[in-house]
């Protein structure tokens, strides 16, 4: 998960680089998200008969090639190769989670899901902190080919230290796996109240999610003055945030509210951080901006794990794959949509206008949560 969030902000966060050195504008990652995440629903379609033929450590190391083979064109440095880039990342990252809430299920009790399904997607923000701290540091000495060449590498030198782990896992896993099944992953996840609930929600959440991951250090750098460094910290802050969103709101606060609660104050959190953030990110000091961008991201990338182990609960047995799946797709048409939003108020109005219609988005979806029943 470290290595394929990485794999996600190598171009973001390097944006102001690349464009320095190639002359494409900043404004077309709203193109990057798009492409990527279009990409992303066409792997999550596969996912589940991919991991029932493959095995999912297979699939998680066919994940990791893929994003190296990625970024290797990447590293290339020309226009063309740099375009390969989103649709190869985006069908990597879309198999991966699958696969892996796949791995967890069937090697944990459900008592502990919640938890380790947290543990497990903290790995998105520990890849978003070092993206954001790494890949600035990195660009004076090797610059932004090098640093995307330099992540290929490592991803390889993975695929290959999980191989013991597949021989274990997949073997192991192999004669109970269902046979490949068909289409029916929307379907199945429509017709199921609680998946419907959830799947609606983390659609607007994931919009959110991906536009504070995707926009924050352009906006920063672009409509504030702040350097490219400064601006790459605050997006660290924001990924920490996260981090700490993942096992605390489930360890201290879950228990205690519920997961309906919880997803409710969440949704409503990351509703007033965007809010702050359009609105009000020109005028606040570097402190009071970082406190800000900690709040923003312990709630819009603090909720994943919770969704993921709750979808993995309220999955039929042996559908865990095909439900996740289904359920992925709802989320990648916000990640997908989200950013097109987000460019259309920044092309009209400004980025800060963006954060302020996704705010909107996110306050409905919240109340889709809140008027839906209590799962089961």
């Amino acid at each position: 998960m470290v290595l394929s969030m990485a794999s996600v902000l190598a171009l973001p966060v390097m944006a102001p680089a690349i464009a320095a050195d190639t002359g494409l504008a900043p404004s077309l990652l709203g193109v990057y998200s798009f492409v990527m995440w279009s990409s992303a629903m066409v792997g999550s379609s596969l996912a589940g008969e991919l991991i029932a033929r493959l095995g999912a450590v297979r699939v998680v190391q066919v994940s990791l090639a893929l994003c190296a083979v990625a970024l290797g064109f990447g590293a290339i440095g020309w226009t063309p190769a740099l375009a390969v880039v989103p649709p190869l990342v985006g069908v990597a990252c879309a198999i991966e989670t699958p696969a892996s809430s796949d791995i967890l299920a069937r090697v944990t009790r459900p008592e502990h899901r919640t938890f380790i399904f947290s543990l497990k997607q903290t790995g998105v923000q520990i890849g978003g902190m070092l993206a954001g701290v790494v890949y600035p540091a990195a660009l004076p000495a090797l610059g932004w080919r090098g640093t995307m060449a330099a992540l290929a590498a490592l991803m390889l030198v993975w695929v290959f230290t999980l191989e013991p782990m597949r021989r274990r896992v997949d073997a192991a896993s192999h004669a109970t796996r269902p046979p490949a099944g068909g289409s029916g992953r929307l379907a199945l996840v429509w017709h199921h109240r609680a998946l419907r609930d959830l799947g609606t929600a983390s659609f607007v959440f994931h919009a959110m999610q991906i536009c504070l991951n995707t926009f924050l250090v352009a906006y920063l750098v672009g409509e504030h003055g702040y350097s490219l460094a400064a601006a790459g910290l605050a997006l660290a802050v924001a990924q920490f945030g996260g981090f700490v969103g993942r096992l605390g709101f489930w360890l201290v606060i879950g228990p205690r509210l519920g997961v309906m609660t919880l997803l409710l104050a969440i949704g409503f959190g990351m509703t007033a951080a965007a809010l702050a953030t359009g609105l009000a990110a020109g005028v606040l000091s570097p402190l009071a901006l970082g406190v800000l961008c900690f709040l923003f991201g312990l709630t819009a990338s603090g909720w994943n794990g919770v969704f993921l182990a709750e979808i993995a609960r309220q999955a039929p047995p042996g559908e865990i794959a095909r439900v996740t799946g289904g359920v992925m797709m709802m989320s990648y048409a916000g990640l997908i949509l989200g950013p097109v939003a987000f460019s259309a108020a920044a092309g009209a109005v400004s980025m800060g206008a963006g954060y302020v219609l996704l705010a909107v988005g996110t306050f409905v979806g919240t109340m889709v949560l809140r008027g839906a029943r209590r799962p089961a």
